[in-house]
């Protein structure tokens, strides 16, 4: 093993090394400090809101250059970012802002209201990928440093889920850009976050942010942050060669290996779900027929057999563990349980023939399952597990452009994908009803929409948790969608650096451990 392992092991170390070798101005210096994350898969796009790729980790990139209105402190809790403070007026309808006036670009100019008025307007007619300003009846510019948000109604997690995750642009740049995911100009990625996109050669999967001078808020670790393509197991070696800080996506085999070379590991649920979702107007429009997948499946065995121990069953509820508003007792659970299943899609109308295949209107039942490449391990397990009890599933592996793409009604009967549920469940209202690729996409009889409306809305904590127990309890007893398992989340580090999950997710619920505060003084 070593004679095999030490020639690979020598030519990640000579590839890392011309990778993350610091340029002259640096290589003299006895201040500049430098950490290095690796991760096996980083094309994430630019560091910009239009330019990032689909999915967390480029926004997290996007995070370290442009800052939102909130920002969060170690704890999770909402802390002031952009936005010095913030108020919600009593009836819940605006939001006052108050504008750091320390806060600049990072081509020296002042972040001011009309920069955050202007975001608003431009983003309502270029949507974000992950925040909704549906709620937003308009913005108003009370001083430089002051401005109003009006609301249509009011929204509970406005402050999480948009003054947290909305990043804000320059109007001196963007004004004129009518086609922002085609505005690949440098002057696109000017933010008013700590770090700026020095360099990025995609194809060594390198991403080099250096610290914005008199960044206005609390001081930089880190004069350089760099992101660099690593296997997992070269990783390994090159953090206890003391070539890489941080190994960002480590799988759970390589835990053991990591920890016998004195890294640390920590890890977390992801709160993102791997779900059973439905085509809502085909087979199983019929509540009894998802309940019956409920009690066919065994949760705890998909996980030990596709995941090996890296993998926990999810709450059925929507809400996971990790959510300050998770309520266990409110929410249903399916045994493992044939014979109630049997029950169940016998009364849905379905018959059984004597060798036991599940028959609709006489003819045999064959399930359409998609999923992506990185369930494919899952789908063959959950394909095992229904064609025992006598229900035929056709798998088709899709990557993940494909996936996006399919048409719901004519493509599939079920999808295995994974789903966030981590921010503040004010995104229910779009990861459940909402009709994105990705989105559960249910109507139901309109009972759990208006729980789901009516928590959104509330703004009393005590009388919204009693909304989200029955947002819960519901949920479980109509499954929309099936909430399989967690997968969990796991980074290893040296001693020196010091990523940490936030419980319910970097901002709008990004599952990642090196977000930019990890990168700030306290």
């Amino acid at each position: 093993m070593g004679r095999r392992l030490g020639p690979v092991l020598s030519a990640v170390g000579l590839c890392l090394a011309l990778i993350v070798a610091p340029p002259p101005a640096l290589a003299d210096s006895t201040t500049s400090t430098r950490l290095v994350i690796s991760n096996s898969d980083t094309d994430w796009g630019l560091a910009a809101p239009y330019l990032q790729a689909p999915g967390g980790l480029s926004y997290m990139l996007t995070h370290y250059v442009f800052d939102n209105l909130v920002g969060q402190t170690s704890s999770g809790a909402l802390a002031p970012e952009l936005a010095s403070e913030w108020e919600v007026s009593d009836d819940g309808m605006s939001v006052d802002v108050t504008v750091d006036p320390d806060a600049r670009w990072h081509d020296g100019r002042d972040v001011t209201s009309a920069d955050v008025t202007f975001t608003f307007a431009y983003m309502t007619e270029h949507p974000h990928v992950y925040v909704s300003l549906d709620n937003v009846a308009g913005t108003e510019v009370l001083s430089p440093d002051h401005l109003r948000i009006s609301l249509h109604h009011p929204d509970a997690g406005f402050a999480a889920s948009v003054l947290a995750g909305l990043p804000i642009l320059p109007e001196h740049i963007y004004r004129d850009q009518t086609n922002p995911r085609r505005f690949t100009d440098p002057s696109a990625m000017i933010g008013s976050g700590p770090y700026r996109l020095s360099r990025h050669e995609r194809a060594k999967g390198l991403y080099v942010f250096s610290a914005v001078a008199d960044y206005y808020g609390a001081a930089q670790k880190y004069d350089e942050i760099l992101i660099v393509k690593l296997q997992p197991e070269g990783a390994i070696q090159a953090v206890a060669n003391g070539e890489v800080n941080v190994i960002s996506d480590l799988p759970n085999r390589l835990v053991e290996m990591a920890k016998l070379n004195r890294l640390q590991v920590e890890t977390a649920p992801s709160g993102n779900p791997i779900k059973l979702r439905f085509d809502h107007k085909g087979l199983f429009s019929v509540t009894q027929r998802r309940q019956a997948l409920a009690h066919i499946l065994d949760r705890q065995a998909l996980a030990d057999i596709a995941y090996r121990g890296s993998a926990s069953v999810a709450s059925l509820g929507y809400l996971q563990d990790n959510s300050v508003w998770y309520r266990p007792n409110s929410v249903y659970d399916y045994d493992h349980d044939p014979e109630k299943a049997t029950e169940l899609l016998t009364q849905s109308g379905w018959t059984r023939d004597v060798a036991g295949r599940w028959l609709q209107d006489g003819q045999p039942i064959i399930l359409r399952l998609i999923v992506g490449e990185k369930e494919a391990a899952l789908a063959q397990v959950l394909q095992d597990q229904l064609g025992a009890f006598g229900l035929e599933v056709a798998v088709r592996v899709l990557e993940r452009g494909a996936l996006r793409e399919v048409a719901q009604g004519k493509d599939y009967d079920l999808i295995l994908a994974g789903g966030s549920t981590l921010g503040d469940p004010v995104t229910a209202l779009e990861r459940v009803f909402g009709s994105n690729w990705n989105n559960e996409r249910y109507k139901g009889d309109g009972a759990l929409l208006k729980l789901a409306l009516a928590q959104a809305q509330s703004l009393d904590p005590d009388k919204r948790a009693a909304l989200l127990a029955a947002f819960q309890h519901r949920y479980s007893r109509e499954l929309p969608a099936i909430q399989l398992l967690n997968i969990h989340r796991i980074v290893a580090h040296d001693v020196a650096s010091r990523p940490w999950f936030f419980d319910e997710g970097l901002s709008v619920g990004i599952p990642v451990a090196i977000h930019k505060y990890m990168f700030l003084e306290d």
